[in-house]
C-alpha cells in the first residue's frame, strides 16, 4: 500500500476501497472518494499534519541536526492552522500576486518559444528535463527575483515531506535544504522574501509543479497515440497529479459520511484515485479546497494551458518511449524520465 499510488494498475484497487479503507500496513485511515475527501478538506473539525514536530521527534531520538528541514517545515503554510497559516500564507500570496499579470504574459511567452524549440520533428525529447525543468526555473526567477540555475543542482529536496524515508536520505535531503537556503541568504538583497519563505515556496513547487506538468501530458499523450499533436483537445485541467495523498488528524470524535475517525486519528485523503487520469472525471481536488486552496494554483493552470496552445501548433505525430518514477519515493509522483520522439 505504501506505493498503491504508483502502481499502473491502481485504478482496480481503488474502485475495490472506495469510499475508505484503513489499511493494516500504513496504520492509517485511506480516502479514496471525492466528496468525502473535499468535505473533509473544508471541514474544521481537520486540521493539517505538523510535518516539523516528526522532524524533532527524529532529530531528539537520535541526537542528528535536523534544523534545516524543521525551518523549512516551520514556513509551509498547510502543515499549519490558525494565525500563523494565515501569516505564510499571506507572505506567499504577497509574492504569487506581485506583477500578476506581468508575470502570466511572460510565462505564456516562455513555453510558447518552448514549445516551438522543442517539438520539432526527429526531437528526442525528455519531457522532466527539457520541458517542466525549465518552465519551474522560469517562474520561481519571476517570483523569487534570482536564477535558481546558479545554485540548483539537486533538487530533490521536496522529499522533506517524505514521512517513510530512509534516515540517511533524510539527512541528505536536510543538506540540501540548509544550502538552498544559504544560496538564498547570499542572495538576500535580491529576493522579495526571506530565504526561510523562498526555500519553503521551492519545496512546496519542484515536485508538485513538475510532476503533475509531466504526468498529465504523459496521460494525455498516451491516450492519443497515433494523433497530430495538433489535433488532440487536451483538458483545460490537469488530469494527473504529482502530490497522490494529503493528510488531516481528526480533532475530534467524529463520523463523516459513514466514516468514524477517533480524536486525533490521522486520514490520508487519496487525491490520485480522484484525478481524470483514473476516474476518467474530473474531480478538481489537486489544489485542495477551503482554507489551504492551493496559492498556486492559477499559475499551474496558466502554465498548464500554455502547453496546450503550443501543442495544438505542433502538427507532428509522436512516438511514446519509456518513462519512470522517481524510485524510493513514498510522498510524490515524480517522473525521473519521460521520453517522447516527434516525427511527420
Amino acid at each position: 500500500m505504501l506505493t498503491l499510488h504508483q502502481q499502473p494498475d491502481r485504478r482496480e484497487r481503488y474502485e475495490q476501497l472506495r469510499p475508505f479503507s484503513f489499511e493494516e500496513d500504513l496504520g492509517v485511515l485511506c480516502v479514496y472518494d471525492a466528496d468525502l475527501i473535499s468535505e473533509i478538506f473544508r471541514s474544521e473539525d481537520f486540521r493539517t499534519n505538523p510535518f516539523a514536530d516528526h522532524y524533532r521527534e527524529i532529530a531528539e531520538r537520535t541526537g542528528i541536526d535536523f534544523q534545516a528541514s524543521i525551518a523549512t517545515l516551520d514556513h509551509i503554510p498547510f502543515s499549519k492552522e490558525g494565525a500563523e497559516h494565515q501569516r505564510l500564507r499571506k507572505e506567499m500570496n504577497k509574492i504569487v500576486s506581485a506583477e500578476s499579470q506581468v508575470h502570466i504574459a511572460g510565462m505564456e511567452a516562455f513555453i510558447a518559444e518552448l514549445t516551438a524549440s522543442l517539438f520539432v520533428a526527429a526531437n528526442e525529447i525528455e519531457l522532466t528535463r527539457q520541458l517542466a525543468r525549465p518552465i519551474f526555473f522560469e517562474l520561481f526567477g519571476r517570483w523569487l527575483k534570482v536564477d535558481e540555475r546558479e545554485f540548483i543542482e539537486e533538487s530533490n529536496f521536496s522529499a522533506v515531506f517524505d514521512g517513510a524515508m530512509s534516515l540517511n536520505r533524510r539527512k541528505r535531503v536536510n543538506a540540501n535544504l540548509k544550502g538552498l537556503r544559504c544560496a538564498f541568504a547570499e542572495r538576500a538583497d535580491r529576493i522579495p522574501t526571506t530565504p526561510e519563505i523562498a526555500v519553503a515556496m521551492n519545496v512546496l513547487g519542484n515536485d508538485a509543479l513538475m510532476g503533475s506538468l509531466v504526468l498529465s501530458l504523459w496521460h494525455v499523450l498516451e491516450q492519443n497515440a497515433g494523433a497530430r499533436l495538433n489535433d488532440i483537445e487536451i483538458p483545460p485541467n490537469l488530469v494527473a497529479t504529482g502530490v497522490p495523498f494529503i493528510e488531516r488528524i481528526a480533532n475530534r470524535d467524529i463520523e463523516i459520511n459513514g466514516m468514524k475517525v477517533a480524536k486525533d486519528e490521522k486520514v490520508r485523503l487519496m487525491i490520485d484515485a480522484t484525478s481524470r487520469q483514473i476516474t476518467g472525471i474530473e474531480a478538481d481536488l489537486f489544489f485542495g479546497k477551503g482554507r489551504h486552496l492551493c496559492i498556486g494554483k492559477p499559475m499551474t493552470l496558466v502554465i498548464w494551458r500554455a502547453i496546450s496552445r503550443g501543442l495544438r501548433k505542433i502538427p507532428l505525430r509522436f512516438t511514446m518511449g519509456d518513462m519512470k518514477l522517481r524510485t524510493g519515493d513514498y510522498a510524490f509522483n515524480y517522473p525521473e524520465f519521460a521520453w517522447i520522439s516527434l516525427h511527420e
